[in-house]
């Protein structure tokens, strides 16, 4: 066999969010009305991401850079705890 042990693979996603408004770029949004913004498809992108199979990957980083703010938001499913799918409890 000559492949290498599987926790040697790194998955790194990034996804560039254009016309962020400067609101969700310094955090300011409400959970309760999260298509303000557009947070929930900030949201899917993550739950996509990290998600498989009832648990989280832990061989993924995602990034999500907002633009025109020139902000990167760095998730690593290595360090991500209690993460369910639904968007609210992501954002």
């Amino acid at each position: 066999n000559n492949f290498p042990p599987a926790n040697l693979h790194q998955r790194n996603i990034v996804v560039l969010c254009q016309n962020v408004s400067q609101d969700v770029a310094d955090g300011i949004f409400d959970v309760n009305n999260l298509l303000k913004g557009r947070i929930d498809v900030l949201a899917r992108c993550i739950t996509s991401a990290l998600w498989v199979s009832n648990r989280v990957r832990t061989d993924t980083t995602l990034f999500l850079m907002l633009s025109p703010h020139n902000i990167t938001i760095e998730v690593q499913g290595s360090c991500v705890r209690s993460l369910t799918p639904d968007e609210r409890t992501m954002a």
